[in-house]
This record gives C-alpha cells, sequence and structure tokens, in this order.
C-alpha cells in the first residue's frame, strides 16, 4: 500500500507541474501516523485534502532543494552515512522506547528530550531520505510529535502548577502562560521547530490538525507581540520611525528573546495556507515580523551595531544572529515579496569577516574534559559559561543560504568545517552528535559533499574595525604564529554586556599573554566589572539609596564603569594602521559615571594606545576626578601571578613566554601582583578561562589627576626586555617613550591641538618617531638637531611630512 500512494503522489505531481509551470509542487508523503508513546491516537489521514497544498516545502526548502539534498543521501556522502543516518536511528530508538514525548515535561526550559526537536528531525528526513517507505515513516512520526504538543496547547494556558515531572510541581505539559513568550528559554531553543514540521510535512496534516495548529499559532503570536520579552511598541505599529524612537529598544533588537521571537512570529505566519487561515488572521502576523521587529533590528545593524558584531557578545549573539538569519532564510525560499530587501547585505558580510578576525591566527591544541581537540580562540566579549568558541552553524547554516555571493557561501562552508570546536577532525561528529538537532540538518544543508571551500583569510585586510561597537582588531599576517590585538570601547546599556571599554589583548605564537578575564555575572557585577579587564577603574561617589548588598554597590566599590545605567556611550576619538603599528584614542568618561546613581564624580577618563607590532604596547590613560580621594588604578589580567620588582613586573605564560610591563607614569606609582579574588567572583569565572591573576598599578595618594604610561613586551622564554626609556615634550604636553628604537609620544590631553612648536629630545639610538594625537591629515615641518647625547627635535604646522588619518605623524 505504502508504494502504491507513493506512486499516486507522484502522478499527482507531475499533473500538478504540467498545469502549474514553474510553480512550487508539494514533496512531502502523506501518512498516517504511528501512536504516541503516551497512548494518543493517530487522527486520520485526510491524503485528498492534502494534495491541495502545492506550495510546500517553503520554509528553508523548496521541493527543488529536496531533490538536491536526497541526491546528497547516499553512502559516500559522510555527512549523510556516518552522521545524519546514525542520529536519525538513535532518534527513532529514543521514540520508540518512549522517551519522546513522555519524558519531555514540556516545560519553558531544557528539556533532555524536547519533543519539537525530534519532529523537525523526523519532518526533514521525511524529505530527504532516498527510500520512500523511510520517508513516510518520518513523516508518520514527525506528526504524532507535532499534534502531541499541538493538542497540548490547544487546551489554553493554565491557571495553576498543579502537575508533576520529574519531581517538580509545573503548569501542565505546554500549558505554562508563558510557554512561547516573554524571556522563557525553550522558544528560543527549538521555537522554529513547529512552524517548520508543519511546512515539511503538510500534505500529511489533516484540515483538523492544521484547524489545532493554527488555533495555537494564533495565541502564541499574540502572546509574542504583547508580551515578548522587549517586544516593539506600540505594538501593531509597522514601518513607522516612532518605532526607532527609544534608543533601548532599538539596542535591544539585538537581544538573543527578541530575535527569536522575530524568527517564531515569522516562521508562524508563514507555514499554512491561505486556505487554511481564513482571513489571513495568521498571516498578518508577518507584519509585525518584518515591519516591526526586524525594522527595528536593521536598523540596529546600520547603526550601533554596524561592522558585523552584535552587542551581546559571544555567549549569546551567535544565537542572535542564528534567528534573524533563519527568519530571513524562510522569507527567502518562501518567495515573501521584499524578502530580498530585508536583508542588510553590508552587515551580513561584515558579520562573515568580523568572526574571521575574532578568532585567533591557527587552531591549538585544548584538553575539553578530557578531550585533546584542536580548536580556534576567539577574542571573546560580553558574558562567558565556557570561554570556548562558540560552534556558529546554527547562524551560518542558514546565512549561507541568504547570501548569493560565491565567495561568501565557500567563506561560510570553510567556517563551519574548520572552526568549529574539533576543526575538520570532528566535523562529521558534529552532525552525528549535535547539541540539537537542527545543528545537525544545518550542516547537512550547508555542506555540499562535492565541494572543498579554499580558506579565505588570506585575501583579508590585517586590520578591522567593527564601528558600532568600536572593536579595533588587528593582525601581523594570517599565518598560525602571528601576533594578534585586539581593542574595544563599545556602549553598554543591555544585558550581558561587561564594563570593559578601552580594554585591550595581545595574542603570541598560539597563545594568549593578557586578556579579559570573562565570565558570567549574577546581575551585572563582579567579574563583570571593570576590574577583570585591562582597562582603569576610577572612584566615584557612592550610588545614593542603595543597599550594601545591591550589585551597583558592588560597582561602586570597584571604581567600575556602569553597567545598564551609566551616563552614555564612549566616543573613539582616534584610529590608524599600517604594518608598523595600530593606534586608538577612545574617551570613555560617559561609562564611569551614572547621574542615575548620583555617581557623578569622573571628569575624564580616557586612553591612547600603540600597538608596535609585533610585541610592544605602549598605553597612556588620563584620569580625572572633580577632586582628591578617587582611587584611580590600573589593572592587567594574567595567567600566571606576576613578579613585580619597583615598576617592572614579568609573568610568565603556561607555555612559557614571558610579558613584561613597566610603569613610566606616574613616577611614584605603586605597582603590584593581586593575586586573590573574592569566592563570589571566582564561582562566576568561565570554564577553561587561562586568565586567573592580575596586575595592578595604583596612583599614590588618589590625586584629583593623573597619567599613567605602561609599556608591554611580549616575549619569548628566558629573552631579556629591551630597555624602556621616558621622554616627555619640552612644556610637557607630550608624554610617551622610547622602546627598541621607537618613540611614541602621547598627547597630555584629548582637546589639546599643536599650534606652535612641539620639541623634545631622545636618545640616540632612537629612529623612529611616531607623534599622536595631532590633527587627522595636517602637515608639519621637522627639524632634527643631533648631538652625542641624543637627538632634539621640533615639529611644528607646515607642509614637509603629513599626519594620517588617526592624527600619528610617522617621522623615520
Amino acid at each position: 500500500m505504502p508504494r502504491l500512494f507513493a506512486m499516486f503522489c507522484i502522478v499527482l505531481i507531475l499533473l500538478t507541474a504540467c498545469s502549474r509551470g514553474q510553480a512550487d509542487q508539494p514533496v512531502g508523503e502523506s501518512a498516517d501516523r504511528p501512536a504516541a508513546a503516551s497512548g494518543q491516537q493517530p487522527a486520520a489521514a485526510n491524503t485528498l485534502a492534502s494534495q491541495s497544498a502545492s506550495n510546500h516545502p517553503r520554509l528553508w526548502l523548496t521541493p527543488g532543494d529536496v531533490e538536491r539534498y536526497r541526491q546528497w543521501a547516499n553512502a559516500d556522502n559522510p555527512f549523510w552515512q556516518d552522521g545524519l543516518l546514525p542520529l536519525a536511528e538513535r532518534a527513532r530508538a529514543e521514540m520508540d522506547e518512549g522517551r519522546v514525548p513522555d519524558e519531555d515535561c514540556g516545560d519553558v526550559g531544557y528539556e533532555e528530550y524536547p519533543t519539537e526537536m525530534y519532529a523537525e528531525l523526523f519532518a526533514f528526513l521525511s524529505l530527504v531520505d532516498p527510500d520512500p517507505a523511510a520517508r513516510q515513516d518520518y513523516a508518520q512520526h514527525a506528526g504524532t510529535l507535532l499534534m502531541h504538543v499541538m493538542d497540548l496547547a490547544a487546551k489554553g494556558p493554565a491557571s495553576k502548577e498543579n502537575a508533576r515531572c520529574n519531581g517538580s510541581r509545573q503548569y501542565p505539559p505546554f500549558r505554562h502562560p508563558d510557554f512561547f513568550t516573554s524571556d522563557r528559554d525553550r522558544p528560543r531553543y527549538h521555537g522554529e521547530a513547529f512552524p517548520l514540521v508543519v511546512d515539511w510535512i503538510y500534505p500529511s496534516l489533516t484540515s483538523e490538525d492544521k484547524a489545532t495548529i493554527r488555533e495555537v499559532f494564533l495565541r502564541w503570536s499574540e502572546e509574542i507581540i504583547t508580551a515578548g520579552y522587549h517586544h516593539p511598541e506600540p505594538v501593531g505599529l509597522t514601518n513607522d520611525p516612532l518605532l526607532l524612537a527609544d534608543e533601548q529598544q532599538v539596542r535591544f533588537a539585538g537581544n538573543n528573546y527578541f530575535a527569536a521571537h522575530m524568527r517564531n512570529l515569522g516562521l508562524m505566519a508563514l507555514a499554512l495556507d491561505e486556505g487554511d487561515d481564513p482571513d489571513g488572521e495568521l498571516r498578518k502576523y508577518l507584519d509585525n515580523a518584518t515591519g516591526s521587529y526586524l525594522y527595528i533590528f536593521n536598523h540596529l545593524v546600520a547603526t550601533d551595531s554596524r561592522g558585523g558584531l552584535l552587542p551581546e557578545g559571544f555567549e549569546y549573539s551567535p544565537q542572535t544572529a542564528s534567528y534573524v538569519a533563519q527568519f530571513l532564510w524562510a522569507l527567502q525560499s518562501s518567495q515573501t515579496p521584499g524578502a530580498a530587501e530585508a536583508v542588510d547585505r553590508s552587515f551580513w558580510s561584515d558579520f562573515v569577516t568580523s568572526y574571521l578576525h575574532s578568532i585567533s591566527p591557527g587552531p591549538t591544541a585544548f584538553d575539553r574534559d578530557g578531550q585533546m581537540l584542536m580548536e580556534y580562540q576567539p577574542a571573546w566579549y560580553g558574558d562567558a559559561q565556557d570561554y570556548r568558541l562558540p560552534n556558529f552553524i546554527n547562524a551560518f547554516g542558514a546565512l549561507g543560504h541568504v547570501l548569493t555571493d560565491p565567495a561568501q557561501l565557500d567563506a561560510i562552508r570553510w567556517i563551519a568545517i574548520e572552526t568549529a570546536p574539533g576543526g575538520t577532525a570532528q566535523l562529521t561528529e558534529r552532525v552525528r552528535n549535535p547539541d540539537d538537532f537542527r545543528e545537525a540538518i544545518l550542516a547537512y544543508m550547508l555542506l555540499d559533499p562535492a565541494v572543498i571551500p579554499d580558506d579565505p583569510r588570506p585575501a583579508l585586510p590585517l586590520d578591522y574595525v567593527a564601528s558600532g561597537l568600536n572593536r579595533v582588531i588587528s593582525r601581523t599576517s594570517w599565518e598560525d604564529n602571528a601576533a594578534w590585538f585586539n581593542y574595544r570601547l563599545g556602549w553598554n546599556s543591555i544585558d550581558h554586556q561587561m564594563a570593559d571599554a578601552n580594554h585591550f589583548e595581545l595574542y603570541r605564537n598560539g597563545e594568549w599573554l593578557t586578556k579579559g578575564r570573562t565570565g558570567y555575572a549574577n546581575i551585572a557585577e563582579g567579574i563583570a566589572s571593570s576590574e577583570f579587564y585591562n582597562t582603569m577603574t576610577i572612584g566615584n561617589d557612592r550610588p545614593v539609596d542603595r543597599d550594601d548588598s545591591d550589585w551597583r554597590v558592588d560597582l561602586w566599590q570597584r571604581g567600575s564603569q556602569w553597567n545598564l545605567v551609566s551616563d552614555g556611550d564612549p566616543t573613539l576619538l582616534a584610529h590608524s594602521a599600517n604594518e608598523l603599528f595600530t593606534y586608538v584614542t577612545g574617551d570613555a568618561t560617559p561609562l564611569y559615571n551614572s547621574a542615575s546613581e548620583g555617581a557623578t564624580a569622573v571628569t575624564h577618563a580616557s586612553r591612547s594606545l600603540v600597538w608596535l607590532k609585533p610585541d610592544v604596547i605602549l598605553v597612556y590613560d588620563r584620569a580625572e576626578t572633580k577632586g582628591p580621594g578617587y582611587a584611580k588604578r590600573w589593572w592587567l589580567q594574567l595567567a600566571n601571578p606576576a613578579t613585580v620588582r619597583g615598576q617592572q613586573a614579568l609573568s610568565t605564560t603556561p607555555n612559557g613566554q614571558q610579558l613584561f610591563v613597566t610603569a613610566l607614569l606616574p613616577v611614584d606609582a605603586s605597582m603590584k601582583a593581586v593575586n586573590q579574588t573574592e569566592q563570589f567572583v571566582e564561582d562566576t569565572v568561565a570554564r577553561h578561562e587561562p586568565m586567573q591573576v592580575r596586575l595592578m598599578t595604583e596612583a599614590h595618594g588618589a590625586p584629583a589627576s593623573v597619567r599613567m604610561l605602561h609599556v608591554l613586551q611580549g616575549a619569548d622564554g628566558g629573552a631579556a626586555a629591551s630597555p624602556v626609556t621616558a621622554v616627555q615634550s619640552d612644556d610637557a604636553l607630550w608624554q610617551g617613550g622610547v622602546v627598541d628604537g621607537t618613540l611614541v609620544l602621547f598627547a597630555e590631553s584629548t582637546s589639546q591641538s599643536l599650534i606652535g612648536a612641539l620639541s623634545y629630545h631622545v636618545p640616540a639610538n632612537t629612529t623612529t618617531h611616531l607623534i599622536t594625537g595631532l590633527l587627522p591629515g595636517g602637515s608639519y615641518d621637522v627639524q632634527m638637531d643631533i648631538a652625542a647625547d641624543g637627538t632634539q627635535v621640533t615639529i611644528q604646522p607646515g607642509a614637509q611630512v603629513q599626519a594620517d588619518e588617526g592624527g600619528v605623524l610617522v617621522i623615520p
């Protein structure tokens, strides 16, 4: 009977194709469903009605795609034979054993056996498995699981927690009042599964099934737009600048819950056919998804998140990006009008590029819970539970279908193969044993078994700026042994951001010399404070009307920048980069003050920094308060304790490299190793975080104004530090140092300009001069008077030499 029915479907498809030309055709088979393990009886299949659906699948898949993926499902394709097929066998066994859906509590958080995840895998296999009988069987399993959830959810939100599951009291399964809205995790983990399964097994669904699904989808959609986390307001307003009036609303469009609700809302609106959605009521929610959610998100990525990096960092931004990309893909595959225009191609192209710049030059061997894996290291930002480069397949697996440029697709495939945990060696294992079955589906659809992608990195520049978050990333080459530097000065006003403005990091010979100490704060205190980044802390006034246990008091006690409640955004004042150096100047003053907390004592906080490639960094800090008595401290994160001798410290890395730190200013600065941290902070440090201790320099006596100058030198084990000499101009308005024959001078004030003459004296062995803080593109005359004890240099406005775009004058 299944074979006869399959032949009937094929004939009907061919007839439909003849009558509709190039229109989409149904691909899935209609099938009776096995009873759910809980005893649910399958509804009778309405095979005649199912054939009226002539445009499925349309979400992430088209009939043409199905034929291609079905051809890939052969013994010569390891992603199928050794990946997806064993996963399918495991999933089917777990359902047949009664684990699914019986052991799914139907609650709002993590579930070991989430019903919809299994249904999504079965629905995909019902399309691509080359065996018609297997496709029918998978469709039966998918339909049973889908309707198990829909039938329970259709009973409506429960009013009482009167059910028990796994020993806990909860709402009845799938009837939690917030099951598909608010800031619940389950809809972001697996929310796409429900509409995808509907679309992928549409011919198997009866009219009664579709009516039930529509009822549930309508309620869930309304709950999303009215109660979803930071949902767009006014509710129902679309494509209107009023939606962008609240800066915080725009910035929260980069939140993972916001993006997940957008995806779920859009996919549900696209799942049902017109004939199964009377008056188009469900379809109307697509306007909310595109005209409200996506409208705001696209504004964010064109402004405060331009450059490809999203605001919540590597813990959650991969998820945010995946939800948006999956929605854009659905718009495209369903041929929704305006789908092409909905894609901000500049941002998504930058998303790929910024990812490549944000990973280490090469993979290194790491012991991950007893397993040695080759992994790239991330330039992490934001909250972190585990310092480990996430698998971005949920984002790139969708983006590979959204971006149509062949070079971008090639880059995305290379990323998915080479940079996910374990690299090429673990590729098939990542398909066979994914964290979420969706990852296996996306990898299978992305990775053409006949294509071996090229490494895209050698074609990229060595320096990159993501201007929305003021991230500057630079390296000496794309070879594995390259030196790698990054700096950040981002705004800080939404969830999962850290007090890390003016922070920098240096990676050398396959290892971090210094980086931020990552972790996941309880709210926004402790590990999220500036103390655990390579930046300054500056004392302030105590927050008003706050209990000692308040997280804001913790930030105040540390002199931290303010998370969530600061007075405004920092400003990247200058930047330039070339083969010799990378230079930045950033003003972070607004982040140190919070008028809402009554803490406004910081009058200035800025940093100028020059990375002399590959091994030397000079850091010049300006810190000012409304009076004395406010502590001013400079912090550096280290893997191993530093040995401090006077104004110099030395830390040796786990692999035997050395980091020398010399404090040149203030001359009476107190430098010390800080090797202990409060236990509550230690409890929030990310797993596998290499930075364990700190180095701190404090301005003696907490003066109202201080300038700090530090020189960092990376070196091989056993090498000696290069001598460092402090230099300042004759009028003391420019300060800096000479190391390895190169002078770097910084402006004492970010507001000063060179109108008259700048004169200074340097040692005789000084061969290169970098004068920062000048007018970008400004022209100057240079006079050098060489003597036995050194060189006297005078610079003044003129025509001989020109400063670069960052205001750096290079005198060779």
